[in-house]
């Protein structure tokens, strides 16, 4: 479930951060201007503002105590930045116009997700609970030295909180309309003197589904129902040295996804909007009469360790495991008829070891060298079932809209001529299935080098060497179809002669290399302000694709995708520190952008889109006139759109807008803050906006999305005692909007909506120790 509605506090928590601190005095009503907060995009601790580069941080006291737990909420108040998320198992990641959302094992993503230095992005993995948090970095434009080959156009890096050697804690629950149920804490402390200590963090959420099942077989849709675990131990023999190990555990069982007609009325006089009833249905899938829903659970390990080795000479060494299975059941044709029913069954299995070396003696030259290596392992299985009367019917013409007939009231279709005389089948089972094995290796290095007193200049350069193995499998599992155009996946897309068990399989292996650079400079104009710029060149690699038509040339290959970036912007303060500003334009320039398409047998196909551009501006602003009072504000203008023509060649997407990608965006918000006495009360109104947005690059106007915005509200009681009380709510007026459309549906003809989470309020009780 995508909810691009959340608690209004996370605009204090994003301005703080992208602009300098403000906290008042307690003897006085002047403001103070603090620095801002630490980051390590760099791979070096820096203040925000003196990093070249276009960044939000938002550090734990927001994240915690504002109640920032979900990727979507964070991404809504940084320009430039959206989620998208069906369920946690499908979510989109858009930075400046680009999505990155690709399930198939073999593409890799444009987005680098990293969770304590190891990284997350695959897809179907990269979903995480965002809690017990030391802070979340947002990088925009290509960072390949920063965050390796899949930071294309960005990178959001993840650093969790440590063990600490001072025992302390928390502990917050909740309740919510639709059910909701809210669990959460964490403790540390020593184990061992202050050599060893740990610390263990666990939440629980739980939501009833927001769009009604008709279905009494079904829950309602777009639930939430996670558990997540986190246990760390540090290990500081003494100050040189200290080895953290972090093992995180994540569950996900909400109910299916709400894939609704917006041609067939789920029931006689029902309505087809997308928020209202659907009839949806899991009939005879052959994955065990699952229902509608995902199961999902995603375990990692990671071994981070630090040595000084002496003043300026420090070895940081980041070592990662990790898995994920998920099996995801929905009904792509949204209405009630047994129609289709896919699944997604995928599972991905990664390794990686970095070693990088840091350089800095306090002089005019600091810098890092390393070098990686990751091994990945995925599988993606696409399991179809359909009712063979039925979609005979469907596709002969013989239902149409607004109402679709029981398939009990077709039984003459059995015996149909057009079925070449033989009996059509109540269920009929295929699957198609794609791996992807990567092995790679990088060497990379970055450098910064103080020109003068207010000049730093940094340049950084990364080669990468792959190997990669791609699979693809279809089959029939009970038989061949006997509809009259064949089967879905199995007859009208065999790759290969069949076995006996009625499966085909090909695979294809490559080698590959590229090299990602980037240079970027910062400028003290005054005390108050610095400019920045930065040009760098980012890479998606190669993709092997299979044909399963085309038996004279099953594999080709799609070429590295490349990024050319330019950006300038400054960051500052005005007013006397009450005012912080930061801004920024950039370009994007796309030579062979890979996309995908679902073709007419269902399939996820992927092909080279030509070109593509994307410019715009990012600008946001904090306003503290005193201590009771901060007012936020930000505004994104993104223009990103496929190029007319390729060396004078018409391209399929010429002149569309890239999908997932609204021209403007913008947000406002208050936090006023008043001594009541018994406690500290705080009141945060706030309102989000975007322009309309087309989910298809195909760029229809039935899959888009008019501009709409979200008011939200949160008033927080904080006692003298340290127990906070907190009520909110989200989408306060009730609007109606899509997250969605298109889906898998669409290449049958038969275009789904997903309607966005309606009014959302509750009440959470938060006590530290």
């Amino acid at each position: 479930m995508k909810s691009i509605l959340f608690s209004a506090v996370s605009v204090l928590g994003l301005a703080s951060v992208s602009a300098p601190v403000v906290h008042a005095q307690e003897t006085a009503d002047e403001p103070v201007v603090q620095n801002t907060i630490t980051v390590t995009l760099q791979k070096r601790e820096q203040d925000l503002q003196d990093v070249p580069v276009a960044v939000t941080a938002l550090d734990a006291q927001f994240l915690d105590d504002l109640g920032l737990d979900e990727f979507d909420a964070v991404a809504r108040f940084v320009p430039g930045f959206e989620v998208q998320e069906q369920s946690p198992n499908n979510p989109g990641f858009v930075i400046r116009g680009i999505t990155s959302d690709s399930g198939e094992a073999n593409i890799e993503p444009r987005i680098a997700v990293f969770q304590d230095g190891v990284s997350i992005s695959r897809s179907r993995g990269s979903i995480v609970e965002l809690f017990d948090m030391e802070r979340i970095e947002v990088a925009k434009g290509p960072q390949p030295t920063l965050f390796g080959r899949g930071a294309l156009i960005g990178g959001v890096n993840i650093i969790q909180a440590k063990p600490e050697f001072e025992f302390g804690g928390s502990i917050e629950a909740g309740i919510g309309n639709f059910g909701e149920e809210y669990f959460g804490g964490h403790v540390t402390g020593p184990v061992f003197g202050d050599v060893v200590a740990f610390r263990l963090a666990a939440r629980s959420r739980k939501r009833d589904g927001y769009v009604e099942s008709l279905n009494p077989n079904e829950e309602d849709f777009n639930s939430q129902d996670m558990q997540a675990v986190r246990a760390s131990i540090a290990v500081e023999p003494n100050d040189a040295m200290r080895l953290d190990l972090i093992v995180n555990y994540q569950q996900d069982n909400p109910s299916g996804t709400s894939f609704k007609s917006g041609l067939y009325a789920p029931l006689p006089g029902e309505s087809v909007d997308a928020g209202d009833p659907a009839n949806l249905n899991s009939f005879g899938n052959f994955l065990g009469g699952e229902k509608l829903g995902l199961d999902r659970e995603v375990l990692s390990t990671t071994l981070l360790g630090r040595w000084d080795i002496s003043d300026a000479l420090t070895l940081n060494s980041i070592t990662g495991a990790r898995s994920f299975e998920s099996l995801e059941v929905f009904d792509p044709d949204g209405f009630g008829l047994p129609l289709l029913i896919f699944a997604e069954d995928a599972e991905g299995d990664q390794f990686s070891q970095e070693f990088r070396l840091n350089y800095d003696n306090g002089g005019r030259v600091r810098g890092f060298a390393g070098v990686s290596y990751t091994n990945e392992d995925g599988r993606q299985y696409v399991p179809l079932t359909y009712d063979e009367r039925a979609l005979q019917a469907f596709l002969g013409g013989f239902i149409r809209p607004p109402n679709a007939p029981d398939v009990n009231t077709l039984p003459a279709i059995n015996l149909n001529p057009l079925a070449r005389g033989l009996r059509l089948k109540p269920i009929h089972n295929e699957f198609f299935a794609n791996t992807g094995k990567t092995e790679s290796y990088d060497v990379f290095a970055d450098a910064s080098v103080d020109v003068t007193d207010r000049l730093e200049v940094t340049a950084g350069v990364r080669f990468t060497q792959e190997e990669k193995t791609t699979g693809i499998e279809v089959g029939n599992l009970n038989g061949p179809s006997n509809l009259t155009f064949g089967g879905v996946f199995a007859t009208a897309a065999t790759p290969a002669a069949p076995n006996a068990n009625g499966r085909a399989r090909l695979t294809s292996s490559d080698e590959f290399d590229g090299t990602t650079w980037r240079v970027a400079a910062i400028y003290e104009l005054t005390s108050e302000w610095n400019l920045f710029g930065n040009i760098a060149r980012g890479r998606r690699p190669e993709v092997i694709t299979a044909s399963t038509t085309n038996a004279a040339n099953r594999f080709s290959l799609l070429p590295a995708e490349e990024v050319d970036s330019y950006e300038v912007g400054a960051k500052g303060l005005t007013f006397g520190g009450q005012l912080g500003l930061d801004a920024s334009v950039f370009f994007y320039d796309y030579t062979n952008f890979q996309s995908s398409v679902v073709n007419a047998n269902g399939q996820i196909v992927p092909l080279n889109a030509g070109n593509a551009t994307s410019y715009g501006l990012e600008t946001q602003a904090i306003w503290s006139p005193t201590d009771a009072a901060t007012f936020v504000a930000s505004y994104g203008y993104n223009k990103a759109r496929f190029e007319d023509e390729v060396d004078g060649r018409p391209q399929q997407f010429g002149g569309n807008r890239l999908r997932l990608s609204p021209d403007h965006t913008a947000s406002l918000a208050a936090v006023f803050t008043k001594d009541v006495g018994i406690g500290e009360l705080r009141v945060i109104p706030s309102v989000v906006w975007q322009s309309d947005v087309y989910f298809d690059n195909t760029e229809r106007d039935l899959l888009s999305e008019d501009a709409y915005d979200l008011f939200n509200l949160t008033a927080e009681l904080t006692l003298e005692n340290g127990l906070a009380v907190e009520g909110y709510v989200t989408n306060l007026f009730d609007e109606n909007y899509l997250i969605d459309a298109g889906n898998t549906g669409d290449a049958f003809g038969i275009p789904t909506f997903i309607a966005g989470p309606p009014r959302f309020y509750g009440v959470r009780v938060k006590k530290d120790f």
